[in-house]
């Protein structure tokens, strides 16, 4: 594609004789101003840019930019654009506009790898917190739950003995056999402790957490429901690893390698729960960055 000749030569009479029928005489010098700004800009984009640039960064083709150059005269939509480029700073503006893009672009990136690194420490401040509550908190409610259990023996034991004057033993309470004992039942049972043992206090939180869960995961935030979510899957890794549990809906335990399995599909959920919060945050981040205002200048 050939290069445009500029031609530099100042607006003659003749452009502004044609203007003339145009404009009242008071604003003809205004006018000439204006023509002489709008050549003047476009002959600098074409030295800086050349001509197929400038023709696309105006919205016309390299024809278009030809015949314009040649006669001196500016189509309507050329001189709307070139006016527009002048409201951003005149000369040069394309490549000024795209200094700035980078800027603001390196900038925000910055800012990213900062917020990203201060997500990361408090993430993992967060954990060792969240870690140190469930554990205090499966203590106190074995820790409440014993003591409801001799408060309740207390009790029978008096009105027992209020009754017939005389203190009989208590029997103990009579609880179905279980085919499997290691089934998990969504909703609590009675005499469901003395099957499950040690992992109770576990299930019980388990089916909280699932509760939980539920009310969050179609209209609660984000945020929340990651959280929801992630400690739902902790609890079933637990309860399948650590107490040899099978969760509902299934009808049979599973066996070793199938626990496997399951816990090993929980850790890679975790695992893309952190990246989602990560991600979630990092777009939080940016819409307050955004919402504050950014200088341009």
């Amino acid at each position: 594609m050939p290069p445009l000749e500029v031609d530099r030569t100042p607006v003659g009479d003749e452009q502004g004789e044609d203007h003339a029928e145009l404009y009242p005489e008071s604003s003809r010098s205004i006018e000439s101003l204006r023509e002489m700004r709008l050549q003047a800009l476009l002959r600098d984009m074409i030295d800086t840019e050349g001509g197929s640039r400038t023709a696309a960064a105006l919205g016309v083709s390299y024809r278009t930019l030809s015949r314009a150059v040649e006669s001196g005269r500016l189509t309507t939509r050329m001189a709307a654009a070139l006016e527009r480029l002048l409201l951003l700073g005149g000369g040069s503006a394309a490549a000024r506009e795209r200094e700035r893009a980078d800027a603001l672009e390196r900038r925000v990136k910055e800012l990213a790898k900062e917020m990203h690194d201060g997500f990361d420490d408090a993430r993992a401040a967060i954990d060792a917190g969240l870690g140190a509550l469930g554990q205090e908190h499966a203590v106190a409610v074995r820790v409440l739950e014993r003591r409801l259990d001799g408060l309740e023996e207390r009790v029978k034991s008096g009105a027992a003995a209020g009754e017939s004057g005389t203190e009989t033993p208590d029997k103990p309470r009579y609880v179905p056999p279980r085919l499997f004992p290691q089934l998990v039942t969504r909703e609590a049972e009675e005499g469901e402790e003395q099957v499950y043992g040690d992992a109770t206090p576990l299930i019980v939180e388990w089916r909280e957490a699932m509760a939980a869960f539920l009310r969050v995961v179609k209209t609660g935030p984000a945020l929340r429901r990651i959280a929801a979510h992630e400690r739902l899957w902790e609890l079933e890794i637990a309860l399948i690893g650590e107490h040899g549990m099978t969760l509902p809906p299934m009808r049979f335990p599973w066996d070793d390698l199938q626990r496997e399995r399951q816990v090993s599909e929980r850790r890679a959920e975790i695992r893309h729960l952190h990246e989602e919060r990560k991600r979630v945050l990092r777009r939080r981040w940016l819409r307050r960055l955004l919402t504050i205002g950014f200088s341009w200048e």
